[in-house]
């Protein structure tokens, strides 16, 4: 198979197109043949070695992809080969071919191509989990979802707004906010006058970016706020990790006292879709409810970019800018 290898650490240009080995499922396992990939944040954090529990170098980095199941591991009843599938292997992805744990592939749901299939899963179950799970998001509550053009946050925003509750959506150009405002965002801001607009305060933020703008949300929290950091995007650059930048934003998130949690009856909370294996039962469940909302087109996923697996490297680069909308997709 083709797969793209960091041989090291480092901006996009590290990454080298090679042959490997095709990969054997192993037990409790599937192989899925790749057709379409979703770059996440979180693609580039590792190919930086940022990421938690990022293996050394060189590997092939790919938290998600579409597919087709092309063969089974012992032990795996199903789905059964040919079925066509979204799948979060986490690392292994960004290939022709990837084994994935059985618990961590879904089937897609009806007439759902692969470029949608694979800008889904991590989206949608990254946001479901903020808001309403970590978030405890509840109908008439104000919510702040920063990086709303992302893709988390354009399925923040849909989900958001179909709870019911008010929906303030944080994004850095003109064209940002207004993509957030056709998926139902009741108010948007640039980043220069977020603090303007959290007056008033606000029940629920869900925070990809962290530094300053996690200060401002912060502070704007009502009693029994809860304040979700699924991300610290302040940390990079357009190709690599600006660690005296990241330390002066780290420093602007101030210092966290336990006591005046207590104090103030506002909540804190981190959230890695990629650290709680543990919940795949339950993320199963929730991808149901996902699925059930494009069914009833509650709720779509926005694809800002294709490219074809010959120019990965420019597809990094493109999320990496900042410049992206919704979900950065790579066909196969």
């Amino acid at each position: 198979m083709r797969a793209w290898v960091a041989p090291r650490y480092g901006p996009p240009e590290v990454l080298r197109l090679q042959e490997l080995p095709d990969p054997v499922p192993g037990p409790g396992q599937a192989l899925v043949r790749v057709r379409a990939l979703g770059l996440n944040f979180a693609d580039c954090a590792a190919r930086l070695g940022v990421y938690p529990r990022v293996p050394n170098a060189p590997f092939v980095p790919g938290m998600e992809v579409s597919g087709e199941i092309a063969a089974l591991g012992e032990g795996v009843a199903g789905p059964s080969v040919g079925t066509l599938v979204a799948a979060v292997p986490i690392f292994g992805g960004h290939a022709e071919l990837v084994a994935v744990d059985a618990r961590f592939l879904r089937p897609l749901p009806l007439g759902m191509d692969f470029v949608a299939g694979a800008a889904i899963a991590v989206t949608g179950l990254t946001a479901d989990h903020a808001l309403f799970t970590v978030g405890r998001l509840r109908a008439g509550e104000r919510v702040a979802v920063t990086a709303a053009a992302g893709g988390v946050g354009t399925m923040a925003v849909q989900m958001a707004a179909a709870s019911g509750a008010r929906v303030l959506a944080v994004a850095s150009s003109p064209a940002k906010r207004e993509l957030a405002a056709t998926l139902g965002a009741h108010e948007t801001t640039g980043y220069g006058g977020y603090r303007g607009a959290l007056a008033g305060g606000v029940d629920v933020v869900v925070d990809a970016v962290g530094g300053s703008v996690f200060r401002a949300g912060w502070k704007a929290l009502n009693p029994d706020g809860r304040y979700v950091l699924y991300g610290f995007a302040a940390a990079l650059g357009p190709g690599r990790v600006r660690y005296l930048h990241a330390a002066v934003e780290l420093l602007r998130m101030g210092v966290m006292i336990p006591s005046a949690f207590v104090q103030s009856t506002r909540s804190l909370a981190g959230f890695n879709l990629s650290l709680v294996p543990h919940l795949a039962g339950e993320l199963q469940a929730r991808f149901a409810r996902i699925e059930a909302m494009l069914a009833g087109g509650g709720l779509r996923p926005v694809v800002g970019a294709v490219f074809p697996f010959e120019r990965l490297p420019e597809a990094h680069a493109f999320l990496q800018s900042r410049a992206s909308t919704g979900k950065v997709v790579v066909t196969v």
